[in-house]
């Protein structure tokens, strides 16, 4: 069934950049918008995806999301230990 009412998301901010998601005529509408000074937002890009796509889209942004949040733990796990101070001990 298609219908010419749009329905928007709330969108999602960064430090300057926005992103939108709207449903419209049976296509999920993604857009990307950047802050500029003197200007306010300008988008930048705008992606239609139909069901299918946007089931493969939500299987792809997963699996990055799972790669980076594994990077960071491992990454955190790394101690710089020249600064250590090893105690002498006594037995």
């Amino acid at each position: 069934m298609q219908t010419n009412r749009a329905v928007s998301f709330l969108p999602i901010f960064s430090d300057k950049k926005k992103v939108e998601v709207a449903l419209k005529d049976d296509q999920a509408v993604i857009k990307l918008s950047t802050w500029v000074e003197d200007l306010g937002w300008c988008g930048q890009k705008t992606m239609s995806l139909d069901a299918e796509m946007l089931d493969e889209l939500h299987r792809v942004l997963s699996a990055a999301r799972l790669k980076l949040k594994r990077e960071q733990v491992e990454n955190q796990g790394e101690i710089d230990t020249s600064n250590i101070l090893h105690f002498p001990s006594f037995s």
